[in-house]
């Protein structure tokens, strides 16, 4: 009896194996990506540092700078064209050969080729939130006193006018006829464009950010959620809990919506369902969406890296080091095959353009990223670059075309428990709180035997508030990355606060969230003691 049973389990293993052989065998193997690797063409020192992100048009990019002007560079060698002394606020538009840049109280219209003004009209208030421009001919501004100003681009005159009722910190989004905006308030308010008049009014639990229009709006909050809603009356599709506030813009492709949110998560939900399809923990906080370029996604934050990752799978594939830390998210563009591809700007005026490599393949650099480690993102990148960025090339490209044999295919996975489906609710409150899922669609990918192990990155996070809290201080980062990972699970912003290069001893510090004051961080404190029985001290932030 014993011994029947023993050969019958034997065999249902020997079958179940089988089986898996055979499905791995049947699985497409991945191309190597197109876009990597990726090598530096040029790279520019600003004349100081930057105050707002890039804006390119017509093969130049524009920055507006911290001491007031704006540097005009050429797209294709990085030399600077022209500079113009502009007391400019907030971020740029540029669009139909006119960047347009405000004053406390202008607005101006400068020619892209040469900076001269072609016009200027006053307005009563500062901007509050982003310039806009679209091909359709439409210039907008929002204004401190909850104004919308609808303008002629080529001329400045205003078409229409709008007072909200709420004021709006991110950029209106235009698609087709409508404006859709978002207020501090929580409302996303749909307009008619061509006269500025309300179609429908929607509000949310949070502050909603900045809203992609496609076939449906989709838009990210302050009370961690991600929705979709309906373009006719702005009614939930489905709505997704994150652990943080989301960040940005999302990025989608024809099956996916892709966003990043504080808790230092990148996501990927299915765009008809909202059911996820993977996620990844993010080794620096994101400071704004991920962005396609390629066939993969990159991202960047508060470090000296852009990572990029399979927008299927969410495998890691590469992590390109800059010069110092990056002061806005990558600048995407849409070149020929031998032109720039990424813009990064760093804090200290470091303006640098990627395209294709020319040369050879590169070896595969990253190491294995074993599965307990993986939720962890502990891939390994090349060494930060030199003082004169000549190795910024080095790209660590996890490419099939060299190890591809390593690959080991993992079934997707996707969590079917959080997605709240509610078609027919008129209000976010009407769908229950569902905890969040923590499955992820993941690769395992191993390195050539002969590639030595690599000492992962220092990164040292920078936070925008004064105040933190510590948790934990170990001399094992895989400890404290597994602290971080759980705390994130339970709502906590948590990241690890790395050791500087030659700290003796190496501590790797487990913090939580960037609060203004002390004591806004220690009430989270107190919170975290009563949840988690964690001991906490507010510790004051670089």
């Amino acid at each position: 009896m014993t011994d029947s049973l023993r050969c019958g389990v034997v065999t249902v293993v020997a079958g179940v194996a089988l089986l898996c052989a055979a499905a791995a065998q049947a699985q497409p193997k991945r191309l190597p990506s197109t876009l990597l690797p990726l090598e530096p063409l040029w790279s520019t020192s600003l004349p100081g540092a930057p105050a707002a992100a890039p804006v390119h048009e017509g093969g130049r990019i524009f920055v507006a700078l911290r001491d007031g002007s704006i540097s005009a560079v050429n797209l294709a060698d990085g030399s600077v064209v022209w500079q113009v002394a502009h007391q400019g606020v907030g971020q740029p538009a540029v669009g139909g050969g006119l960047l347009y840049v405000a004053s406390r109280n202008e607005l101006h219209g400068l020619d892209t080729t040469t900076g001269q003004s072609r016009w200027s009209i006053s307005i009563e208030a500062p901007l509050s939130a982003p310039l806009v421009w679209n091909v359709g001919g439409w210039l907008i501004a929002v204004l401190e006193t909850q104004t919308l100003l609808a303008l002629r681009p080529e001329s400045g005159e205003t078409i229409w006018r709008q007072t909200m009722s709420g004021d709006i910190s991110v950029g209106p989004s235009l698609a087709a006829d409508r404006m859709y905006v978002s207020l501090d308030s929580g409302h996303v308010v749909a307009l008619a464009l061509m006269t500025g008049d309300t179609v429908w009014k929607k509000r949310l639990e949070g502050t909603p950010s900045q809203i992609l229009p496609l076939d449906d709006l989709f838009v990210g909050a302050t009370d961690n959620n991600f929705y979709r809603l309906s373009l006719l009356d702005g009614s939930i599709k489905w709505v997704w809990r994150t652990g943080g506030d989301v960040v940005g813009l999302p990025a989608v492709d024809e099956k996916r919506v892709f966003f990043s949110s504080r808790d230092n998560i990148l996501w990927a939900l299915d765009r008809k369902s909202g059911v996820q399809q993977w996620r990844r923990p993010l080794s620096a906080r994101p400071t704004g969406g991920p962005s396609h370029v390629g066939d993969l996604l990159v991202l960047g934050g508060t470090s000296q890296y852009l990572t990029f990752f399979n927008p299927v799978t969410g495998v890691p594939y590469a992590q390109i080091p800059v010069s110092s830390e990056l002061a806005f998210p990558p600048l995407s563009l849409a070149t020929a095959a031998d032109g720039p591809l990424l813009i990064t700007v760093t804090g200290d005026g470091q303006l640098r353009a990627l395209g294709h490599a020319t040369g050879p393949k590169q070896i595969l650099l990253a190491t294995a990223i074993p599965a307990e480690a993986d939720e962890a993102h502990d891939f390994v990148v090349p060494a930060p670059p030199t003082e004169d960025g000549a190795d910024v090339g080095q790209v660590a490209a996890v490419e099939e075309a060299t190890a591809v044999e390593e690959v080991v295919a993992v079934e997707e996975v996707v969590a079917v428990e959080q997605v709240v489906v509610v078609e027919d609710a008129t209000d976010v409150a009407d769908a229950p709180n569902v905890a969040a899922a923590a499955y992820d669609t993941t690769s395992v990918i191993s390195a050539p035997e002969d590639v030595e192990p690599v000492e992962p990155p220092v990164v040292r996070p920078s936070v925008g508030g004064e105040y933190a809290i510590q948790v934990g201080a170990f001399s094992n980062g895989a400890n404290a990355t597994g602290l971080v990972d759980r705390l994130i699970e339970e709502g906590y912003p948590a990241y690890v606060f790395m050791p500087r290069p030659g700290d003796e001893p190496a501590i790797h510090s487990v913090r939580i969230g960037d609060y203004p004051d002390r004591s806004a961080a220690s009430a989270v404190g107190r919170q975290l003691e009563d949840e988690a029985e964690l001991d906490w001290f507010v510790v004051s932030l670089p």
